[in-house]
């Protein structure tokens, strides 16, 4: 199951990200979008249908994020319609060399609370894998912590956007956190720049309490850490359009394929192929790979690498 944020994504295409103070012509699509929603429908893409809880306003924008959702194969029982509010708006700007700016307004993802995850936990099986991410308000968050302690299931975390208030208690709670670059900088001090950078980062992250780091780097990969190893792996070399979604991308496959029981480092190397594939196209949730596409570049890349 997949907690998180979900909105419409007002998104611009610029020739570059504009300096503050100036102005840019740009073209402008309409997407839906959320990390939260992104993940969810990156793990549908991939065969799995799962159950994602979210907010959204009585507005049209809530009806095509709802109709946006179900068409992927995502559950939207758990999803609350919220009368007299408005869904979640993002502003995004993509470069023409895939770079992006965002600015949220949060709208109905703002009226989650602790009583309202409750009842969404009816959802869950004990070993089920749950999927948060930090957009949610911090009180909604740490009662889903709570309930990971009852209840028992798998819990990954993207802590992103990163924001104060979460008790220390909560992270150990936390089996998987998997912070990108900016965020695992945020939350350590310690600026990710490489490998040797990551698993300082990593060492600190696990510090805080969570059974495992998994840290994205971008175009260099991904660094995993836990209480028994570690271990890196490369990204996949792409020709990059539009980088937005491509962390949600990589979790949402990540969760997908820790429930589809493949063993760690495949699961890690099968999210980066789905981000991978999430930055050539534009767009977010429309950017996420099916599970043949995925096949296909995987395969693809393992007769590149015994060429």
């Amino acid at each position: 199951m997949f907690f998180g944020t979900t909105n419409l994504d007002l998104c611009f295409n610029v020739e570059r990200l504009p300096s503050p103070g100036e102005s840019l012509m740009g073209a402008l699509t309409r997407h839906p979008g959320g990390k939260g929603a992104n993940q969810a429908v990156a793990a549908a893409r991939l065969g799995l249908k799962p159950h994602f809880y979210t907010h959204v306003g009585d507005d049209d924008a809530g009806q095509s994020l709802l109709k946006s959702l179900m068409e992927a194969g995502v559950r939207t029982e758990a999803i609350t319609v919220c009368a007299g509010e408005v869904s979640g708006l993002a502003v995004v700007m993509v470069a023409d060399d895939g770079s992006n700016m965002i600015v949220i307004d949060p709208g109905a993802n703002s009226k989650v609370g602790p009583d309202m995850i409750e009842s969404a936990t009816k959802f869950i099986e004990s070993d089920a894998i749950v999927v948060a991410e930090m957009g949610m308000p911090i009180a909604a968050l740490n009662r889903l912590f709570e309930m990971k302690r009852e209840k028992g299931f798998e819990l990954i975390f993207n802590p992103a956007p990163v924001r104060p208030g979460l008790p220390s208690a909560a992270w150990r709670s936390v089996d998987f956190v998997t912070p990108n670059q900016t965020e695992a900088f945020e939350l350590t001090g310690i600026e990710v720049c490489d490998f040797e950078s990551a698993a300082r980062a990593a060492e600190k992250l696990l510090d805080l309490g969570p059974g495992a780091a998994l840290i994205t780097l971008g175009a260099q990969g991904a660094y995993y850490a836990d209480g028994t190893g570690s271990f890196s792996l490369r990204a996949f070399p792409v020709k990059v359009v539009d980088t937005t979604a491509a962390g949600d991308a990589f979790n949402g496959a990540f969760a997908a394929s820790l429930a589809q029981r493949l063993p760690l480092k495949e699961a890690v190397r099968k999210a980066l192929a789905v981000a991978a594939l999430c930055v050539t196209r534009r767009g977010a949730q429309s950017s996420m790979p099916t599970a043949e596409a995925v096949d296909e570049f995987l395969q693809s890349q393992t007769i590149l690498e015994l060429e």
